[in-house]
């Protein structure tokens, strides 16, 4: 939700015991003060997955995932930090504000579509032949119901009538179901099949139109661009495909509503579809949250093979080693939902045989050439040139550079990645210099004793810059909140390199009084290390011919080395 404030982020997180959350999802056992199991985010036999209760983190020692409860949520369920957190305060039972829900114009739009969706299946059931038309395509009551399909009656107004009646006449415009013009308002679905398209937390955010008894012009029509949705970065069927992905550890892409069921119906359910759009960079780096294992299935037409290049281009930038993308084309004619109907097992054989991404790249540049000649090697050189500029400097990349060079018998030249790593982030810039290990330690008991930060006046024994700002916070989020814990400086500081050096430490397993007991003597320390400084410091002004203060030559007097 928007408008959240910093407050109410810590309250949930304070409301919530990361153990109890993390324990619901993994198997935890007891190791000293903290918590391990086997990590949720990679698969691994030894368990090197730790969730510390003092410091309401996790951390992961074999993959490196780590973070407080709200990014366990973000990463285990695959949603957005507002949704993440919407459902962590659902499960803390924490109250979300009633002015950020009456002032949410979002918030007002998912309800609104809710009721447009309703409206919708309702005007389904009681229409027969429309409900004829769907059985006729193998979409029974089942399918139905899990995909919530409905009707836009052959009317102008019936969802501008509703509307108007509870005054939601100009949300229904910002939720493009309806449409003004000339001073009149009517409705943008008519005649029409409707599929609602939801977001991962099942939320409703658009809707797609098909014709069914008519020769309208446009076979499909989704909701326009709004505050909710945007066509290039959603995905049909992700919400109620998603745990299918996660069980299956991939995802079929196909092109259309009916795809999506016809798969789910034949009960292949890891599969979504994009809207009347080609597939996006924003749709491939929401999918890798879910599998990195991607099968792209097209009609074996010539717009089908146009789609598949056009995914492959928006897709290389972004590709990871761990990426893998496949290609299945149907016979001719064909697209999933009837094909799978009529021949699934032949089906099922294309996607076991499916098309490695690096021999569809291969076959694809080698058309129509002839590489018995020059002139079909140099224009594959170059074709292959422009697809490693589009790459990453990654393994996968230096492997298909040679596999091009075998092929074309050329030497390609590996300046032609020289934008992609030029933009890039200089990660050497980011490396973490080693903090004091006392200073850090200080610092980590802190975190673990918010409590302690009261009894002295630490900052002083603190040079490190980066340290001295973390205790700033510390002390100003102690004084508000005694629960303040090393999750929340996290959330403070998302994906900074430092904080979870700082935050990482093993956890010192102290009692409060031990940990009383373990500060001063740091203190001690870190005050003897400020003096002995301050003593040769002052012997080198000494020896240059500066004249001491009475106090600094007490000082030098008593000091002991």
């Amino acid at each position: 939700m928007a408008n959240i404030d910093r407050a109410f982020i810590d309250h949930v997180l304070s409301s919530t015991d990361i153990v109890d959350l993390i324990k619901e999802k993994v198997n935890l056992t007891k190791n000293g003060s903290n918590y391990k199991g086997l990590c949720p985010f990679h698969n691994e036999k030894t368990p090197s997955f730790n969730v510390s209760a003092t410091k309401q983190f996790y951390h992961c020692f074999g993959c490196g995932a780590s973070g407080d409860a709200i990014k366990f949520i973000m990463e285990y369920d695959h949603l957005t930090f507002i949704e993440a957190l919407s459902k962590l305060a659902q499960y803390a039972n924490v109250e979300l504000p009633e002015s950020t829900k009456n002032n949410d114009a979002s918030y007002n739009l998912f309800v609104l579509n809710k009721k447009a969706s309703q409206f919708f299946s309702q005007s389904l059931l009681s229409n027969k032949k429309a409900l004829a038309y769907l059985l006729d395509r193998n979409i029974d009551k089942k399918m139905i119901e899990s995909f919530n399909i409905g009707l836009a009656n052959d009317s102008w107004d019936d969802l501008s009538k509703l509307f108007a009646k509870d005054n939601d006449t100009k949300s229904g415009i910002e939720a493009g179901l309806l449409i003004e013009s000339k001073n009149k308002v009517y409705d943008r679905f008519r005649n029409r099949i409707i599929f609602p398209i939801r977001n991962t937390t099942g939320n409703y955010i658009g809707f797609g139109g098909r014709v069914y008894n008519s020769d309208a012009d446009a076979k499909y029509i989704n909701s326009p661009e709004t505050k909710l949705f945007h066509k290039s970065y959603e995905l049909y069927g992700l919400y109620e495909s998603k745990k299918f992905i996660n069980k299956e550890n991939q995802v079929i892409v196909v092109e259309g509503y009916t795809d999506v069921i016809g798969l789910h119906n034949a009960d292949i359910k890891n599969c979504i579809a994009t809207l009347g759009t080609a597939f996006t960079k924003y749709h491939f780096k929401k999918i890798i949250r879910y599998t990195k294992n991607i099968i792209f299935c097209f009609d074996g037409d010539t717009a089908g093979k146009s789609a598949a290049w056009k995914a492959i281009n928006n897709c290389l930038p972004e590709l990871k080693d761990d990426i893998q993308l496949y290609f299945v084309f149907l016979p001719e004619g064909n697209d999933p939902d009837s094909y799978v109907k009529n021949e699934k097992d032949n089906f099922l054989n294309l996607l076991k045989n499916a098309i490695p991404l690096s021999k569809y790249i291969v076959d694809n540049l080698k058309s129509d050439l002839d590489l018995e000649t020059v002139e079909g090697r140099t224009s594959f050189s170059l074709k292959a040139k422009d697809i490693l500029y589009q790459m990453p400097k990654i393994t996968y990349t230096a492997i298909l550079k040679k596999e091009f060079e075998m092929i074309s018998g050329n030497v390609i030249d590996q300046n032609n990645q020289e934008k992609t790593i030029k933009n890039k982030p200089n990660t050497n810039t980011n490396e973490i210099k080693d903090f004091d290990i006392k200073e850090l330690t200080l610092i980590n008991l802190l975190l673990e004793y918010p409590a302690l930060i009261k009894e002295g006046l630490y900052e002083k024994y603190i040079k490190d810059i980066f340290l001295r700002e973390i205790y700033s916070i510390i002390k100003k989020e102690s004084d508000k909140n005694n629960n303040f814990n090393a999750g929340m400086l996290l959330n403070i500081y998302p994906d900074n390199k430092k904080v979870k050096k700082i935050i990482n430490m093993e956890s010192n397993e102290l009692s409060e009084d031990s940990a009383r007991g373990t500060l001063n003597t740091i203190i001690n320390q870190l005050e003897r290390k400020s003096n002995e400084v301050e003593y040769f410091e002052l012997l080198n002004r000494y020896s240059e011919g500066d004249k001491l203060s009475d106090s600094e030559r007490e000082f030098i007097k008593n000091f002991k080395k």
